[in-house]
């Protein structure tokens, strides 16, 4: 499905493999590699979306996204926006209140960072020729409302995804 976006490096494909690995191996808690999958009944099981997440080291409420990826044969249905609203909901559970999206300034990357404005992430900075000459970063930034119930623990919320 990576591949298939068309904008990931093999580099990127390979760390991307490797975190689902260790999420695998070792749990979400454990891993900090939070995941969920997107798959759609009518295309046989086969996966179509995916999100990567994961607390931001050496803080009390901010996360990562890392990854967030639609397969193109898939896009434009909402698949995304399900994926995105399913983290922040986790998120806010877990008592989170930050979270930061860095991308690529590329223009292959353009739909992405219109869509994480049109879903209330605002650009924080840009570091121009960070990942390679040309090739800039980009840093995004949302805040999350406070849940007005009390957070569930961390073992129930994990618990709850499994399922």
């Amino acid at each position: 499905m990576a591949e298939r976006c068309g904008v990931f490096r093999p580099e990127e494909i390979d760390t991307l493999l490797e975190i689902f690995r260790e999420a695998c191996e070792k749990g979400f808690e454990r891993s900090g590699y939070y995941f969920r999958v997107w798959v759609d009944s009518a295309e046989e099981g086969e996966p179509s979306g995916l999100i990567c997440y994961g607390r931001r080291p050496l803080t009390r409420w901010s996360w990562d996204l890392y990854w967030l990826l639609v397969d193109p044969r898939a896009q434009r249905r909402g698949i995304g926006t399900a994926l995105l609203q399913a983290m922040m909901e986790h998120i806010r559970q877990e008592g989170g209140r930050w979270i930061l999206v860095e991308t690529a300034t590329a223009p292959a990357y353009t739909p992405a960072r219109r869509f994480y404005e049109r879903h209330g992430f605002r650009l924080l900075a840009r570091v121009e020729d960070f990942y390679d000459e040309g090739e800039g970063l980009a840093i995004y930034l949302r805040g999350l409302d406070p849940l007005t119930a009390p957070s569930l623990p961390a073992v129930e919320a994990h618990a709850q995804e499994v399922e």
